[in-house]
């Protein structure tokens, strides 16, 4: 699943034309492996509750291969089960690769989550290696400008994303890090050496996104170690790499139901897509200076082709925002470039990633036969290539290839309930689909209009759903729709409020 999207959007809100900040310094911790640090904390969630949890850092060997490795410690809180008779305890895997769940357990949202899992079993939320609050911490904080007044070519931002890689990669490897231990393999190790020392034979797994993918490569290691896993925004052993085409059909389904539901007059007369299709057609040939002020800076940035398809998804499916993405989509058919040109003017600030998300990602890999597929795609010439910062960056950071053995489907007997949502922009639904036919006690709900967080569109707008994990969880026979229709949240024609330009 290519992140680089994720990179614009952040940056679109926050656009620093500058220079980078100084490297952090390394931070190494020491101990053996296995040893496992409690204490009582005190957290403060986002909505003004104080909540006490078991807080602990645990440590494993960064290089399982050798005795005298250096050691990586991963944070973890756990919180006991308010069942009398609680089930087996719920590890929840955050996505990514490279999110935190220490971070996210303040969001009233994700502490919502976890109470919900209490009711049932103890909760485990920690942070990968690599990732969030994990030491050492790996981080890249080189910089890069490109030409404003120049074409976008998707080659330069290679050639320059590999080079900072290159130089990231030094820095860390001179540091003492074996980045070659920071994939999914370790990764799944690392749960379940945190698992024993907890004191748990069998858990049960929640995860989406990238932690769908660690949860399904968790079930395969090790299936006497699983009890049940619940599965959204599904990216499966193989699926790192995306297809543009099946991006590019959840842009229609997207554009299908806007259409239908009379989002603006202009759209009525020709499609979404169409109108894409077009305006990329025309800034391929045409493209147009435009000057965009930020603060008190201004600047003349050059739109063309190339902004607008690393933009081309730009807020779309997004229900609460949900009239953003078809009048951004319209405001450049009919010739209004201002908020694509201050995307335009992101996307030209280059940063990387955390190194983490790399080594994981590129680990990973993709087999031949969907490397062909993707080769091949026909989207290629309105998407563009959606995985050219895999093509060329993984070369840089010389990522250990998993191999096509780790990228079979998973074959499993193991509860799994999976949801996924129709608009999910990130991961399609193909994903889930494809998933859960190797799955023979898996069950896989379709969320009409729902987003990369399907599961979340439940809890919030299903009634029956959180009541249906509880029992899930606790090992109960439970019966799932095959679909469910969310609420729609599209405003009636007349009630249409333009704020495409709000968003930034």
């Amino acid at each position: 699943m290519n992140r680089f999207n994720v990179l614009i959007f952040v940056s679109l809100c926050f656009v620093t034309v500058g220079n980078a900040s100084p490297d952090e310094d390394l931070d190494r911790p020491f101990g053996l492996p296995g040893t496992l640090f409690t204490e009582t904390k005190s957290i403060v969630i986002k909505d003004g509750r104080t909540v006490d949890v078991e807080a602990g850092t645990f440590l494993v060997a960064e290089d399982r291969q050798h005795g005298a490795s250096p050691v990586i410690e991963l944070p973890f809180y756990r919180l006991k089960s308010t069942a009398d008779k609680p089930a087996a305890p719920v590890f929840l895997l955050a996505g990514g690769p490279g999110s935190s769940w220490i971070d996210r357990f303040e969001n009233i949202e994700n502490f919502k989550e976890v109470q919900l899992y209490q009711e049932v079993s103890d909760v485990i939320i920690f942070d990968q290696r690599g990732a969030g609050h994990a030491r050492p911490k790996l981080v890249c904080n080189q910089r890069h400008s490109l030409p404003l007044d120049e074409q976008l070519d998707i080659s330069d931002i290679s050639i320059k994303l590999v080079e900072m890689s290159g130089e990231c990669r030094k820095k860390l490897q001179d540091s003492g890090v074996n980045l070659s231990k920071y994939n999914t393999v370790e990764n799944l190790l690392d749960v379940l050496e945190l698992r024993s020392a907890l004191g748990y034979k069998k858990i049960s797994l929640v995860g989406g996104s990238y932690g769908s993918h660690l949860a399904l490569a968790l079930m395969r290691a090790a299936p006497e170690s699983v009890e049940s896993a619940i599965l959204y925004g599904i990216e499966g052993p193989d699926h790192t790499w995306d297809i543009p085409s099946l991006r590019f059909d959840t842009y229609h389904r997207i554009a299908q139901h806007l259409v239908e539901k009379g989002i603006t007059r202009q759209i009525k007369t020709r499609g979404i897509i169409d109108m894409l299709e077009a305006s990329v057609n025309r800034l391929d040939t045409q493209p147009v200076m435009m000057e965009v002020k930020r603060g008190t800076q201004e600047y003349k940035v050059l739109v063309d082709g190339n902004s607008l398809r690393l933009l081309a998804g730009f807020q779309a499916g997004r229900k609460s925002k949900i009239t953003v993405w078809p009048e951004f989509i319209s405001d450049i058919y009919n010739g209004n470039y201002e908020l694509l040109a201050q995307g335009a003017l992101a996307v030209r600030q280059l940063r990387l990633k955390k190194p983490m998300a790399y080594m994981m990602d590129c680990a990973s890999g993709v087999t031949a036969d969907r490397m062909k597929r993707i080769s091949n795609d026909p989207a290629t010439e309105i998407l563009g290539d959606i995985n050219f910062e895999y093509r060329d960056i993984c070369k840089a950071w010389e990522a250990a290839d998993l191999g096509d053995d780790f990228r079979d489907n998973v074959t499993s007997a193991i509860r799994t309930l999976i949801v996924h949502g129709t608009w999910d922009t990130s991961t399609p639904i193909e994903n889930a689909r494809e998933v859960v036919s190797n799955l023979s006690n898996g069950h896989l709900i379709e969320v009409e209009t729902g987003n990369h967080g399907a599961l979340y569109n439940l809890y919030e707008s299903w009634e029956p759903m959180q009541d249906k994990v509880k029992r899930f969880l606790r090992g109960n026979s439970v019966s799932f729709p095959e679909s469910i229709k969310l609420p729609s949240l599209v405003p009636e024609p007349d009630q249409n409020v333009r704020s495409t330009q709000k968003q930034l």
